[in-house]
């Protein structure tokens, strides 16, 4: 798992962390039942703060993507990724649409709109 952490990005470290073993569980980086590292050695590996681990590790445990086990560690739930999947797709798609509605009320041409995320895909 390479996650890259940015100390002079806007996104708070958490959230950079959360999207990091996010992106490796989804691209199939790990099995069902995989344990993550720690929270203390994922923060040294990282140089943050226990806490800052400690948080994205919450956060992706009320996603799903993750179960702790009390004095045992962190570990991968795949059981429901199909369900979490279709569910942030569903909700991805409609910031999408109401970014759109917003930008067709303030007069943004559909082609300038469209133009704009073909561009943010070539960014990826």
């Amino acid at each position: 798992m390479n996650i890259i952490i940015s100390h002079e990005s806007a996104r708070p470290m958490y959230e950079q962390i959360e999207d990091g073993i996010r992106r490796a569980i989804l691209n199939g980086e790990f099995k069902n039942g995989d344990m993550l590292p720690s929270v203390r050695q994922l923060a040294k590996d990282l140089n943050v703060s226990a806490i800052t681990t400690k948080r994205a590790y919450i956060d992706l445990e009320h996603e799903g993507f993750v179960y702790t086990v009390s004095g045992k560690g962190t570990f991968v739930r795949l059981d429901k990724l199909s369900q979490l999947q279709d569910s942030r797709e569903r909700e991805l798609l409609e910031r999408i649409g109401a970014a759109a509605d917003e930008c067709m009320r303030a007069g943004i041409e559909k082609e300038k709109v469209l133009e704009a995320i073909e561009k943010a895909y070539g960014q990826n």
